[in-house]
């Protein structure tokens, strides 16, 4: 196996090459856990692995309580399958509680104040009820629990993403644009109940299945586990696994992994953060080092041609229900690669229901680009 071959085995294993899902929540659960801070870019990113996906189809799973985002590891959004949520969630983010506990400190955050918040988000949840985030901060404000200090104007999220790491809540349907929250055991039924050895082993296959070829440092970034963990996981995931010497690094992947494909590799439109480089601490198979950091670090809504970055792309929301994308090209494309960049630009129009929008229109006031976000 050749370094070469990295990005091409990453996007047959990731689902990129073909649609082999035909549901959003079979895309979740191959994954684990897809990052989901940006809830339109995390949409479109399972709709990426699907046939026939659109932006409403995949939310509705979100509103049916059959995928579920809350804050597993890493301190970051994720979605993930429902019967997934409480094993991954008491497995991977008491390391997030622990780390934060300094920085709560320093915020003000008292052992006192999460005990009366939690007290708080029961009552004010129960009987499955969902509530917003000032909602909630209303009622946290009115028991005594400080949404926002001088100084702490994040506060509340703390408070918040403290009880979503401890099980207790996470989020459910939006309500008009804004999200809002419900007790966990009232918003999805229970799932599957793996602790321990057997949890270790499960996270390593998943990851690996899905985002192989890696090493043992990526899987360490992507779950938040120390390197000691994560070595344990893969011991633990025994026979499933094998490696590959690659430059000098060992590479893990499924046994009897996929030839990487010798067919030409679709020219794909990624939404910012995603699996494909977001899953991995180093994504050189994606871009070259000294090209990453003007992409965000591989994090921007990225162009790939044949598994590389070759650029960014923003939208633009019309009014008459347009899209428009706008292509930031690192180099120039050839006569074959525009035609894959223009059926791309028309897939991800289709996954909004949206036509493309003529150069006369105007953008409707208000509605903003995606943009390449900070280094997560």
């Amino acid at each position: 196996m050749k370094h070469s071959d990295i990005a091409r085995l990453r996007l047959t294993n990731q689902r990129l090459t073909h649609s082999a899902f035909t549901s959003p929540v079979e895309v979740v659960r191959w994954f684990g856990a897809i990052q989901s801070q940006d809830l339109p870019a995390s949409l479109y990113a399972i709709g990426l692995r699907m046939s026939h996906a659109t932006e409403a189809l995949v939310e509705h799973s979100l509103d049916n309580g059959s995928i579920v985002r809350s804050w597993p590891m890493r301190r970051t959004l994720h979605c993930m399958a429902a019967e997934d949520v409480r094993w991954m969630i008491r497995m991977l983010a008491p390391r997030g509680i622990a780390r934060m506990k300094p920085y709560h400190r320093a915020m003000g955050i008292t052992d006192g104040d999460l005990a009366r918040t939690g007290t708080v988000l029961e009552s004010a949840l129960a009987r499955n009820s969902q509530l917003t985030r000032a909602e909630l901060y209303e009622r946290l404000n009115a028991a005594g629990v400080a949404t926002n200090t001088p100084g702490v104007p994040m506060r509340g999220l703390h408070l918040l993403v403290h009880w979503a790491q401890a099980g207790l809540i996470c989020l459910a349907a939006r309500r008009g644009k804004q999200p809002t929250f419900a007790l966990l055991d009232d918003w999805t039924p229970r799932g599957r109940d793996l602790s321990g050895n057997n949890a270790l082993a499960e996270l390593a296959t998943i990851y690996f299945r899905a985002h192989a070829p890696a090493t043992v440092k990526d899987f360490s970034w992507w779950s938040g586990f120390t390197m000691v963990e994560a070595k344990r996981a893969l011991h633990l995931a025994g026979d499933l696994l094998s490696s590959a010497t690659i430059d000098g690094l060992e590479y893990w992947m499924m046994c009897n992994p996929p030839e990487a494909s010798p067919r030409p590799l679709p020219l794909l439109l990624m939404p910012p953060f995603d699996e494909y480089t977001v899953a991995y601490a180093d994504r050189s198979a994606a871009g070259d080092s000294t090209l990453l950091p003007s992409v965000s670090h591989g994090l921007a809504p990225n162009i790939l041609v044949d598994g590389h970055i070759a650029g960014t792309w923003k939208r633009s929301l019309f009014t008459r229900n347009a899209v428009a994308v706008t292509p930031c090209l690192l180099r120039i494309l050839n006569r074959k690669e525009q035609t894959g960049l223009s059926r791309a630009i028309k897939r991800y129009a289709d996954f909004l229901e949206r036509s493309l929008a003529t150069e006369d229109r105007r953008p409707k006031p208000g509605i903003r680009a995606h943009k390449g976000q900070r280094r997560s």
